[in-house]
């Protein structure tokens, strides 16, 4: 009896120790690196390159304008001569918290698409490209992470696709929010005022569903609540307070307007 309760004891107190370990204030929370769509590289034509992120469950990392809390993404490129890297190509994000702080990224798998144009003469039979990277990973804690991530590519004529990299980068690049639409946005406040409103005039179903607007410069925080206010003109309206962080005088607000299964990108410019 004694050994019996012992080992029952013992059972209880390493299940009871496990559960204090919370997977959420554990890093790093993804698994993250740099994918290419081919495998080498032809003298001008271009090639697409990703930093592709995992994440783990509950974990996120953030937009390109992550809200009240969170760092963006970045890269920063070291390429060989006569190469030059387009800005990171944003699939469009979600609605997250950190901790209790509601913020704008991702907490599904994501790939950020950058394209890269090659010159019209390669004398070298391989390339390497080097992508120093930082990001903020968290749930209910954060993770900052740092790494530079290599890839060399042989120069050939004729570059062979690489079948897992061209799946990430086709969804991510399916991932981007139009262009194409036929909603007209226009800023209807003064810069200044500590509201803002917005109406948007177009093509939408209704009834409006989960409507919500990204502001990809700051202006609109995301800690405040959106309301869409459907009018009898058939255009829609968001008024939302200033973010006391946001830039005076500007005369457009950027941003993408998720709008039912839709991501648009959006300029709404002052109006008159």
């Amino acid at each position: 009896m004694k050994i019996l309760s012992f080992s029952v004891c013992f059972f209880l107190f390493a299940n009871i120790a496990s559960a204090q370990v919370d997977p959420q204030l554990t890093g790093p929370g993804l698994e993250i690196g740099l994918i290419s769509g081919s495998a080498g590289v032809a003298p001008g034509k271009s090639l697409t390159l990703g930093l592709h992120i995992h994440h783990l469950p509950g974990f996120h990392t953030y937009w390109k304008s992550p809200g009240i809390v969170g760092m963006a993404t970045s890269i920063e490129w070291t390429l060989p001569e006569g190469f030059t890297a387009s800005k990171i190509r944003w699939p469009y994000p979600e609605n997250t918290f950190m901790s209790k702080h509601p913020c704008h990224g991702y907490e599904r798998d994501v790939t950020l698409v950058v394209d890269i144009t090659t010159p019209d003469q390669i004398t070298a039979k391989e390339v390497k490209f080097k992508a120093k990277s930082a990001w903020m990973c968290c749930a209910k804690g954060c993770f900052p992470g740092f790494e530079t991530f290599e890839i060399t590519l042989p120069v050939t004529n004729k570059p062979k696709p690489v079948a897992s990299a061209k799946a990430h980068l086709s969804k991510a690049i399916n991932e981007l929010p139009s262009k194409k639409h036929n909603i007209e946005s226009i800023f209807k406040s003064s810069p200044n005022k500590k509201m803002i409103t917005l109406t948007f005039q177009g093509d939408f179903k209704r009834p409006l569903k989960e409507a919500y607007f990204f502001s990809s410069d700051g202006q609109i925080s995301s800690d405040q609540k959106q309301n869409f206010v459907e009018e009898k003109n058939g255009s829609i309206t968001l008024k939302v307070a200033r973010s006391e962080f946001s830039s005076d005088e500007k005369t457009t607000i950027p941003g993408v307007l998720k709008i039912g299964g839709l991501y648009l990108e959006i300029v709404a410019k002052l109006e008159g």
